[in-house]
Formats: C-alpha cells, sequence, structure tokens
C-alpha cells in the first residue's frame, strides 16, 4: 500500500476507484465499503482511499477533547490488512473545511485523479455544503462521466454500526459488543513503564503502560485480556482506574497483571487485545480487601478463558 500525507502528492495516470471518508476504527461497517472499492478495482482499475487527519469534529465542534478508535498507525495497518492500494492522509484544517464540494473536486480530485468510480458510505458528507454532499456528487458524476455507488449501512441485530456507537459502548464497557461490531478486539498498545511497584506488594505484578493520549480508553474497571509481546499471546487481566484503595492522585493508569510471565520488559511494547469486562472498579477499605478480590478477579478471568478454549 501507498501512503500519501497530502492529495497533491498523488498522481495517476489509471483509472481508480475511490472512496473518500473518515474510517475511525476501520469497523464492519467501513469494512463493507472498503471490500466494494477493492473488489471494483481489482478487475482493471486502482483503488484508492481519501482519510483526513485530525478528524473534523476534533477541529470543529469539539469543545472537549476528542478520542479515536484507532491511532493513525493502526488505521493504516487495518486499511492495508483489507486491500486498499494507495492512502491519502490529508490534513484537515479549518480553512479547508470551508471548501464546499465542487471546489473540493475542481482543486484535487479532477486534476490529479482518472476517476471511474466513487464509492460512499450511505452518511457520506464532505464540503461546507456538506447536507447537500449526495446532491453535488451526482451532479459532479454527470458532468464528468464517472460512475457513484452508496453503501448501505452495515447492521448488526438490527442496529446500524457507527464509530460513535461503538465509542458509546466502550465507554460504558460494553467491550464486547464493541468487538462484534469492530471486527476485530479493541487494543490498547503502549510501551512498559515503571509504576509504584504496588502489584508486587499484593503479588501480583503489573505492566504499566503508556498509551497514546488521543486513544479512547475504556470505562474504569477489571478485563480479562490477552497480551501479544513478541508474538506470542499470554492470558492476563487488566485494571484501569485510578487505584482509589491506594493512590490518591485520581490519574487514570493501565495496569496489566500477565499470567505466568516473570520476563523483565521495562520499555518494551505490547498490545493488550480487550475481551471482556469483568467488574467496575471499587475502593476497598483495606489493600487486604484489595488482594482478596484480585485473587477472585483471576479466578473468573481464568475460568473464562479456559471455557472458551473448551468451545473452540
Amino acid at each position: 500500500m501507498k501512503i500519501y500525507s497530502f492529495l497533491d502528492e498523488f498522481y495517476s495516470s489509471i483509472p481508480c476507484i475511490l472512496t473518500i471518508g473518515i474510517f475511525d476504527g476501520v469497523h464492519l461497517g467501513h469494512k463493507k465499503i472498503i471490500q466494494n472499492l477493492v473488489f471494483e478495482s481489482r478487475k482493471k482499475f486502482s483503488s484508492v482511499l481519501i482519510t483526513f487527519n485530525p478528524h473534523p469534529k476534533e477541529i470543529l465542534t469539539s469543545k472537549s477533547k476528542f478520542y479515536y478508535l484507532n491511532t493513525i498507525r493502526e488505521k493504516i495497518f487495518f486499511l492495508k490488512k483489507n486491500g486498499v492500494e494507495n492512502l491519502i492522509i490529508h490534513p484537515f484544517t479549518k480553512k479547508f473545511s470551508k471548501l464546499k464540494m465542487k471546489d473540493f473536486f475542481y482543486l484535487f480530485l479532477n486534476t490529479k485523479f482518472c476517476i471511474k468510480k466513487i464509492i460512499i458510505g450511505y452518511d457520506f458528507h464532505i464540503g461546507s455544503d456538506r447536507n447537500q454532499s449526495l446532491k453535488r456528487l451526482k451532479n459532479l458524476s454527470e458532468i464528468f462521466h464517472f460512475k457513484f455507488e452508496i453503501i448501505s449501512p452495515y447492521k448488526m441485530d438490527n442496529e446500524i454500526i457507527s464509530s460513535t456507537k461503538i465509542k458509546n459502548s466502550i465507554i460504558i464497557g460494553n467491550i464486547e459488543w464493541a468487538n462484534k461490531a469492530l471486527g476485530y478486539f479493541y487494543t490498547l498498545s503502549g510501551y512498559i513503564i515503571k509504576g509504584k511497584g504496588i502489584g508486587k506488594i499484593i503479588d501480583f505484578p503489573t505492566s504499566n503502560i503508556t498509551i497514546d493520549p488521543k486513544k479512547l480508553i475504556p470505562k474504569k474497571g477489571v478485563y480479562a485480556v490477552k497480551i501479544r509481546y513478541k508474538n506470542n499471546y499470554y492470558d492476563g487481566m487488566m485494571n484501569i482506574g485510578t487505584n482509589p484503595t491506594i493512590d490518591y492522585n485520581n490519574q487514570i493508569k493501565i495496569e496489566t497483571n500477565i499470567f505466568n510471565f516473570s520476563k523483565n520488559i521495562y520499555g518494551e511494547k505490547i498490545d493488550i487485545l480487550i475481551i471482556k469486562m469483568i467488574r467496575e472498579e471499587i475502593k476497598f477499605s483495606s489493600i487486604e480487601e484489595l488482594k482478596i478480590q484480585i485473587i477472585k478477579d483471576k479466578k473468573v478471568i481464568v475460568k473464562f478463558f479456559k471455557k472458551i478454549f473448551q468451545n473452540l
């Protein structure tokens, strides 16, 4: 897959099939669009996907911090995995947002792309006249003789899948629904940093990680997880929270206890695949009560993974 940082960087005389969107999460709804893109292009065209960074909502509408399902690196990984040949990640700015659909087409697409077809999602919007995007696109297709296709929404249990719904599901701790909608396990990736050593004191040493500050963190609580380290997978449990029983600085921490693992991996990268939420964060009256609960949590998670293995 070829990656371009600006629309101006791309040029090809080869006819292309094009799609445009944010694709945060690259979930099953996005994959439906991408599969159509790749299938159409395999006939004799190249596939081109245009996306934007940052998310328009982060620039235009969000007064508080905006969080993503995917980091840029993760998005690139999933788009490549799904067969996209050319990826353009164009910077989204307030100036760029003022372009109308027609201007966007004339300035960028018409001069650099030999478009045979544009494939878009049912909720496609672009430009300062975004509410009329489909009408504008239809007019442009008639003028420049390219086809366009609107892909119907992907539904799961009669519910339309969207990045917003997946985010809301993660925020309330329904990670299992989010994983189904994504088509993969929601993952937190980062490098191991030294914590305060509290885990060792209670015989549950943890790997603490720092993650991209714009990555969406799930609801505070304890989770059954799989840890990927150097292409090997380990069972484990993760705690997301402020350690209210012990710590009083109110900072969110991501701590993972890797089962049957004793290596020193400070400074190394791990991926935490989040499988299931076990319980919410609790403040205990003592460290001993906390330790008793952690032992119970581990038993629940071990039993959970054993049951999954038996059903495979």
